[in-house]
């Protein structure tokens, strides 16, 4: 597989990953790559990237990277076989371009993440929850670039974040499972949900998770 392939299917997985998260949000089961023979008749030989189930609702999902007359001319043929079928939906997910996939995040001293702390303490005194809790995960990240000791890298996902400070040892696996339940909430609040309040419990805990990983 070339390094282009690689970075395609990478992409690809992400995206039915972000599915995965939404359609079990709703009460789906989901399935990557489902087994040919348990696709119904009316399917013929194409066989969809996932299917979310829900009693008797079911969702066939296709994921493409892009919009070109000749996927437009596939997607019209399959779509066709959905017709006359009630309790099934035919989904067309597409890879967006990612704009981060060029951006690079500079390495912080220790001195520098700490003030930073402070500021989220400030914040909370003040009664800014919301803005404390988003600048105290930004922090987490930073942490996890310090403590790797590189100069700079990509962003990454907040997953991906804790999973790395556990691995390097810098927090206690209780930790990181402590701190999990609070990434839905933070990229509600990232993306704009204003239904959603942290509380000072919620950037408390995030910060006494970088205070151990900047402990050694």
């Amino acid at each position: 597989m070339s390094a282009t392939q690689h970075e395609a299917s990478q992409d690809e997985r992400d995206l039915l990953d972000s599915l995965r998260r939404q359609y079990e949000a709703e009460g789906f089961s989901f399935e990557v790559e489902p087994n040919r023979k348990g696709m119904p008749e009316f399917l013929g030989s194409y066989t969809p990237d996932a299917v979310a189930r829900k009693g008797d609702e079911h969702v066939a999902i296709e994921v493409k990277r892009s919009r070109n007359r000749v996927n437009e001319g596939n997607l019209q043929r399959i779509r066709a076989r959905f017709e006359g079928q009630p309790n099934w939906k035919f989904v067309v997910a597409y890879v967006a371009d990612d704009p981060l996939k060029s951006l690079m995040i500079r390495s912080s001293a220790v001195t520098q993440i700490r003030i930073q702390l402070d500021d989220v303490r400030s914040l909370m005194d003040q009664g800014y929850n919301r803005a404390a809790f988003l600048l105290a995960w930004s922090l987490l990240e930073t942490t996890l670039l310090n403590v790797e000791g590189e100069d700079e890298a990509r962003p990454r996902t907040p997953g991906s974040v804790l999973q790395a400070l556990a691995m390097l040892g810098r927090i206690e696996p209780e930790t990181e499972q402590l701190l999990r339940p609070l990434i839905v909430r933070r990229n509600a609040v990232v993306h704009g949900d204003l239904g959603i309040q942290p509380t000072q419990e919620d950037v408390s805990v995030v910060v006494s998770v970088i205070e151990e990983a900047l402990s050694d």
